[in-house]
């Protein structure tokens, strides 16, 4: 048997440097982020990066620019 290729997530936030503002939450047409905390930090968190079909609004309104696409939609 064939073993399942590993696939990354097509974006990525840099949590460390989150600020939690929350922008991505809002902008987000497929509601894949939330704000989580740990001690008094905020930041957004991509619950499920598998169902981003990557518009791309939330590297857009990321004002720290901590989110990067790392895949590409198949051609059609």
């Amino acid at each position: 048997m064939g073993q399942e290729p590993i696939t990354a997530p097509p974006i990525v936030t840099d949590i460390h440097k989150c600020s939690g503002c929350g922008r991505c939450v809002a902008a987000c047409p497929e509601k894949l982020y939330t704000l989580e905390t740990s001690g008094h930090r905020k930041f957004s968190v991509n619950k499920n990066p598998a169902k981003c079909t990557l518009c791309g609004r939330c590297i857009t309104v990321c004002p720290l620019e901590l989110i990067i696409q790392t895949a590409t939609l198949p051609e059609k």
